[in-house]
C-alpha cells in the first residue's frame, strides 16, 4: 500500500512536468527515464504514432549497449496484427492497456482454435521477442493507440507487481495527453508560421501595387524591405533583446513604410521639377497618412511606428512630428537609412541615381544629424561586410 501511495504522489508530479514539456524527444527521454529508475528495468523502448507516416516509430531507446532498441528504424505499421490485437473484445479487460510475455503465452493456449486472434498474439510474442520484451504497454486517445512502451526484464529478474503495472498504464495515459498537447503546441505553431506567410505575401503584393502607382519607386518597398533586415542584423543583441518579434515587425513595417502615399496624387510623386510648397507639404503627410491608414489594425501597431516616423530625424528637423534623438522608434531609425540609401542610390523623376560610394559618405557623414547613430553604424558594418 504504501508502495502504490509513492508510486501515485510520483506520477502526480511526472503529469505536472509533462504538461510544460512540448518536445517530444525531450518529452520521450523523461519518460523513460522514470520507468528505467523506478522499475529497475534492464531496457525500456518507446514507440510514438506518427501523423505523417501513420506509423508508430521508435523515438527513443535506454538500456545497455545489444539490448537497446533502433531508434527511428524500428517501426510498426497502423494496420499490423499488432495494434489490432489490443482492440480484440476476446483480449481480456485487464490486458486492455498492457501485457506481458506469460499472458500471452496463457492466451495462446486459451485460443488456439481461433486463427485470427492467435495470429495477433503470436506475432506481438515474436514482436516482444525480437526486442527482449517482457511487457508491453499502450497508450489511447479516442480508441486509437498513441504510444508503446516494450519493456525489458526487471534487473532483479522478478515479475511485475500489480502496483507497477497500474503505474504504467497511468504513466502511459500521461504521455498520451502530454503528447495530444504537444502536437496541439506544434499545429498551432505551424498555422502561425502559415499565417504569418500569407500576411507578409499580402503585405508584399500590395507594397507591389503602391510601387506600380509611381513609377520611378517599382521595387522599392522590397530593396529598403531587404536593406532594413541586413542592418537589423548588425544592430547590437543588448539593444534588440527589449524588442518581441522584430524582425517580423520590421518586414511588415518597411515593406508598407510609404503606404501613406495611396493619398497623393500621381502628378505629384512623378512629377520632375521642384515641387511647390503646397506639395511639398502635402508629400510630408504621407508617413502621419499611413499611421492613420494602420491605425485601426491594432495588431499592427508596432508595425506603424515605422511607417509614422521613418521621415524624423536625429537632430528633430524632419517631419511630420519633429521628433528628435532616442524618442525616434528605432524601427523607424533603421528604416530610415534604408529608405534614403535605397532613394539615393535610384533614379528619381528630379534626378539620376547617385554613385554608390557618395551614398555610402552621405549616409555617414549625417550620423547624429539626420540619421541615428546606431542605425549608422549598423550601415558602417553591413558595409564593411559587403552586405549594401
Amino acid at each position: 500500500m504504501e508502495k502504490k501511495k509513492a508510486l501515485n504522489a510520483y506520477l502526480s508530479t511526472v503529469a505536472k512536468q509533462m504538461v510544460f514539456i512540448h518536445d517530444a524527444n525531450l518529452l520521450s527521454k523523461l519518460v523513460l527515464k522514470i520507468v528505467a529508475e523506478r522499475l529497475k528495468v534492464k531496457h525500456v523502448g518507446l514507440f510514438l504514432y506518427d501523423k505523417k507516416t501513420k506509423e508508430y516509430i521508435i523515438k527513443l531507446s535506454q538500456g545497455k549497449q545489444g539490448l537497446k532498441i533502433p531508434v527511428n528504424f524500428t517501426k510498426i505499421n497502423r494496420n499490423s496484427t499488432i495494434i489490432k490485437l489490443f482492440s480484440n473484445p476476446l483480449l481480456p479487460d485487464k490486458n486492455k492497456l498492457s501485457v506481458s510475455d506469460n499472458e500471452i503465452k496463457l492466451l495462446k493456449k486459451h485460443y488456439k482454435n481461433n486463427r485470427v486472434f492467435f495470429k495477433q498474439l503470436e506475432d506481438l510474442e515474436d514482436v516482444m521477442f525480437m526486442y527482449g520484451s517482457k511487457l508491453v504497454v499502450c497508450g489511447f486517445f479516442r480508441n486509437k493507440i498513441i504510444v508503446l512502451f516494450f519493456i525489458g526484464e526487471k534487473g532483479n529478474g522478478k515479475k511485475f507487481t500489480k502496483e507497477e503495472i497500474s503505474f504504467l498504464n497511468i504513466l502511459s495515459s500521461d504521455v498520451v495527453m502530454a503528447i495530444q498537447n504537444t502536437n496541439l503546441f506544434e499545429d498551432i505553431k505551424t498555422q502561425l508560421e502559415i499565417n504569418k506567410q500569407i500576411l507578409l505575401n499580402t503585405v508584399k503584393t500590395l507594397a507591389t501595387v503602391l510601387d506600380v502607382k509611381n513609377a520611378y519607386t517599382h521595387g522599392h518597398a522590397e530593396r529598403v524591405m531587404k536593406y532594413s533586415l541586413i542592418l537589423m542584423k548588425y544592430i547590437p543583441k543588448n539593444i534588440l533583446k527589449n524588442y518581441k518579434n522584430f524582425e517580423d515587425t520590421l518586414k511588415i513595417s518597411s515593406l508598407l513604410h510609404d503606404i501613406g502615399k495611396v493619398g497623393i496624387p500621381e502628378d505629384i510623386l512623378d512629377k520632375k521639377t521642384k515641387l511647390t510648397n503646397e506639395e511639398f507639404d502635402l508629400i510630408k503627410k504621407h508617413p502621419s497618412m499611413g499611421g492613420e491608414i494602420l491605425k485601426p489594425i491594432k495588431e499592427f501597431y508596432e508595425v506603424s511606428l515605422g511607417v509614422k516616423y521613418h521621415h524624423e530625424r536625429y537632430d528633430g528637423k524632419g517631419y511630420p512630428y519633429k521628433l528628435a534623438g532616442k524618442n525616434i522608434p528605432l524601427i523607424a531609425s533603421i528604416i530610415s537609412v534604408a529608405d534614403c540609401y535605397d532613394a539615393m542610390l535610384n533614379d528619381r523623376p528630379y534626378r539620376k541615381g547617385l554613385a554608390k560610394d557618395i551614398v555610402i559618405k552621405e549616409i555617414i557623414t549625417n550620423k547624429n544629424k539626420q540619421f541615428s547613430p546606431v542605425a549608422v553604424d549598423a550601415f558602417v558594418k553591413a558595409v564593411e561586410y559587403n552586405q549594401m
